[in-house]
């Protein structure tokens, strides 16, 4: 039997969003392989739903004292190298976070962007600055870096050239979004754009609000402009200018999400910098069609099944709102496109990819 350790400590967020939703879904796959491997979780105080029904999933019962910051840090550092050494494990894995970097056992951490290393002012002083300073060492002292797209395997490598034999690129996969039966916020179907994302620069809400505002000024009966997401004070305060037909809801359950994503006229994803781009390929799975960057990660995720703009040209992102919200022969086509290109993105194929880097480094 092979023993995995994993840092699981944000499974205890109490709203889980990004890498954490990462970490529970490629748990839940990696749980479902049949496969000779024991996952061993370290970093909370008992077994979340629905892990306690797998019986290849254990607790080691060694808890974070916080889900996040710089308590959970030292934890990671300190704590997590002494216990883990009690364990026979053939590897540990860190899906979010840094890695113990000074364990003996070998180590395979996810980087799932360098956004605090390439674009700091992005983030708060303190944490850029913390990435700045740890990820070189994670990098160093990770026998293998798995990360969640081609332009992000190579933004790596553009910083650490030394990585490349050691880095995998392995796509995040898409859970059908909830069906959120009830209407959220009294929003009727068709009557409104959905973004989806933390109040981050990088998401580029400015543009995309200025870029709002133009549609609605070019049409006769534009639809509502809504954004789903949460504030987080990691980031760099993004100041988004006040303009009629926006509506922000802050964080929403995953019924509430799934809902959004599903009677939405169109995501609106004209992201600067993704290291994927999750609500995308859950747009795609909701058939809904998708206005989103034509640079990095979103591109190559979206590839020709979305409709592709600028995202530094609020004029661009304007002409795609419209033109994706009023041509019916567009919008068809891109729903048909996103049903067959999302197929290709499942957390069972990402399992079967961790699994085998799990291999390699044993």
């Amino acid at each position: 039997m092979i023993k995995i350790g994993i840092n699981a400590r944000t499974l205890t967020k109490p709203d889980p969003t990004g890498v954490s939703r990462y970490t529970r879904k490629l748990l839940e796959a990696l749980a479902r392989q049949d496969n000779d491997i024991e996952y061993l979780l370290f970093g909370v105080d008992s077994l979340p739903e629905p892990f306690d029904e797998y019986a290849s999933i254990k607790n080691a019962a060694v808890p974070s004292p916080t889900h996040s910051g710089v308590q959970a840090h030292r934890w990671e550092q300190t704590t997590l190298p002494r216990v883990i050494r009690q364990y026979d494990l053939d590897a540990f894995h860190t899906p979010a976070g840094q890695p113990p970097m000074v364990a003996r056992t070998p180590l395979i951490t996810t980087i799932h962007d360098i956004s605090p290393i390439t674009h700091p002012e992005w983030f708060s002083w303190k944490y850029s600055t913390f990435y700045r300073l740890l990820t070189p060492l994670a990098v160093r002292t990770s026998d293998r870096i798995l990360t969640v797209s081609q332009f992000a395997r190579d933004e790596i490598l553009d910083h650490y050239p030394h990585a490349a034999g050691k880095t995998v690129a392995a796509y995040n996969g898409v859970t059908e979004p909830a069906a959120g039966n009830e209407p959220v916020a009294g929003l009727s179907k068709g009557a409104y754009l959905l973004s989806v994302g933390a109040t981050n620069p990088r998401k580029n809400l400015d543009g995309l609000v200025c870029a709002y505002r133009s549609y609605r000024q070019r049409v006769d009966d534009p639809v509502e402009l809504v954004l789903a997401g949460p504030d987080r004070e990691v980031f760099a305060a993004a100041d988004v200018p006040p303009v009629d037909g926006v509506r922000t809801l802050g964080f929403v359950d995953d019924d509430e999400l799934g809902w959004l994503y599903r009677n939405a006229a169109a995501l609106v994803y004209p992201s600067l910098y993704e290291g994927f781009g999750l609500p995308i390929v859950e747009a795609m799975h909701a058939g809904t069609p998708i206005v989103t960057s034509n640079r990095g990660a979103m591109a190559e995720v979206a590839d020709d099944a979305s409709y592709l703009v600028n995202p530094t040209d609020p004029v661009e992102i304007a002409d795609g709102i419209e033109q994706v919200v009023t041509d019916d022969t567009l919008r068809k086509r891109l729903r048909s496109k996103g049903h067959k290109r999302v197929d290709e993105f499942t957390w069972e194929r990402t399992a079967r990819e961790t699994v085998a880097v799990y291999r390699e480094v044993i």
